[in-house]
């Protein structure tokens, strides 16, 4: 009998909506609310997924190069390695490590950059597809190589073939001259291009070439973990630091932390000023339903006289309210999927270049879709409350007494 009832309530509240003559004003107030919804949705939409799109280059082109998480082991003890990623299953990789600051001076030029030692047979494969000039192979056939970001080889003007100077604080020594740093000759034999800032002060060497340049050579052994999800290194962190032997650990937030601190954020705001959008459109919804509660307070003073309670009554006008807003909700999550999956395509059309000759990164995420229409609909249902309840409140002795 109840589901009976609520059927009822449905037809006519979908009746209602179908319902235009005579109403021209009252049509443009909800077709002005059912657009709203629908460019906000698609915004959002759209925004999100190039959000999701920039994150993911991030995470790709910065968090690929750096080390997730790096290991320092106490003074002469041995980190079982096969024990921590038997434990620890989200390590994809644990290679022997070494991270020095230095500076790098060419012939014409001197600037700070960070060393790393790595092993060419345990590179990242983010990093190994980054190589644009030389071998990684020329690390270990040739002693004292480097590779540079490509950035960084155009600041020192220094190209493969050529020769800079690695100049160290740590490790130096006082001469008849005065203090003197300690200091290399590394031929440049290749190049890195990862298109991020990483490229304008990284330079690796081969490991054993970097311990006998840095004064680190005699303390205990640093690891680098690379991570099947970099996110989880901090909570990762936290649990490796009681493993035995584990002295330290540090993650990547340390160097890049307040990047990603600060694009999420971006998106959060993002996020809020065009749910913000939605939210005042499908207020926007108040405006028309209560327009119809005064032009039908006679048929709802009929339908009262009849019978029908106040629940019912409640469920005629919210159907009617959410039929406007799934329209507009579900209309414009499709049109943003669409345009989001086709963007660069429209944007190259249209002859609009954001970076010339780079796509915009898009990620389409299902779950993110949801929760942008389940937003919807609850700020949808939200905004026909109040003018369901003023149709409750229709007293049929006081319509119909003049009838």
């Amino acid at each position: 009998m109840k589901s009976l009832q609520f059927l009822l309530s449905v037809r006519i509240g979908l009746r209602y909506s179908q319902s235009r003559k005579g109403h021209g004003f009252l049509s443009f107030i909800t077709l002005f609310s059912v657009t709203g919804i629908f460019l906000g949705v698609m915004a959002l939409t759209i925004v999100s997924s190039v959000m999701n799109g920039f994150e993911a280059e991030l995470k790709k082109r910065i968090l690929g190069v750096i080390p997730h998480l790096i290991v320092q082991t106490e003074a002469n003890k041995r980190l079982d390695i096969a024990a921590l990623q038997q434990q620890y299953p989200q390590i994809l990789q644990t290679t022997p490590y070494l991270q020095l600051e230095a500076l790098a001076q060419s012939p014409g030029q001197l600037t700070a950059v960070l060393l790393q030692g790595i092993e060419p047979g345990q590179i990242p494969a983010f990093l190994q597809q980054s190589l644009v000039a030389g071998d990684w192979a020329d690390l270990t056939r040739q002693p004292y190589s480097v590779i540079l970001g490509a950035g960084l080889a155009d600041q020192l003007k220094v190209g493969p073939g050529q020769q800079i100077r690695l100049l160290l604080a740590e490790g130096g020594s006082f001469t008849p001259m005065g203090w003197l740093p300690r200091q290399r000759l590394f031929t440049v034999t290749g190049l890195i291009n990862t298109g991020s800032e990483v490229d304008n002060g990284v330079a690796l060497l081969h490991l054993p070439d970097l311990q006998r340049l840095g004064s680190k050579a005699k303390q205990a052994p640093q690891w680098r973990l690379s991570l099947a999800e970099p996110f989880v290194a901090p909570a990762l962190a936290n649990q490796i630091a009681d493993f035995p032997a584990v002295a330290q650990v540090t993650d990547w937030r340390d160097s890049h932390g307040k990047l990603f601190s600060a694009v999420a954020m971006e998106k959060a705001m993002m996020w809020l000023m065009l749910l913000l959008i939605v939210a005042v459109a499908a207020f926007n919804i108040v405006s028309a339903l209560v327009m119809m509660v005064t032009e039908k307070q006679r048929e709802v003073a009929i339908l009262k006289t009849q019978g029908m309670t106040d629940s019912q009554l409640f469920s005629v006008f919210a159907v009617q309210g959410m039929n406007n807003g799934l329209l507009g909700t579900l209309t414009g999550a499709v049109a943003g999927i669409v345009v989001a999956w086709q963007l660069n395509g429209i944007l190259s059309v249209l002859g609009i270049s954001v970076v010339a000759g780079v796509a915009l990164p898009v990620d389409i995420q299902p779950v993110q879709i949801f929760f942008i229409v389940v937003c919807a609909l609850v700020l949808t249902a939200l905004a026909v409350v109040y003018p369901a309840w003023r149709a409750v409140q229709v007293q049929p002795a006081e319509v119909l007494r003049d009838e």
